[in-house]
């Protein structure tokens, strides 16, 4: 629904990688998009949303382990190192 009293509470989440902070997942993705040979300036079809977005979801495995799942390269990441600020 669209009620704002019902809807989940939206937070931001900066990803640090290589000693850079990036403020979404797109960039990461279409940057290892580019290191696997990829040779369009952006990530082909489907795979890059309008605004720089990546679909992805983010899931824990049974240790508790989080994990982000990006379906634009169909890539499973670990997050590793996660802080709260």
């Amino acid at each position: 629904d669209t009620d704002p009293k019902t809807m989940a509470e939206i937070h931001e989440v900066k990803i640090a990688r290589g000693g850079e902070v990036y403020k979404n997942m797109a960039a990461i993705i279409e940057s290892e998009y580019h290191k696997r040979g990829g040779k369009a300036e952006h990530l082909p079809g489907y795979g890059r949303l309008p605004g720089g977005r990546s679909d992805i979801r983010f899931a824990t495995d049974s240790a508790g382990e989080l994990y982000i799942l990006s379906k634009s390269d169909g890539v499973i990441r670990a997050v590793v190192g996660a802080t709260a600020k």
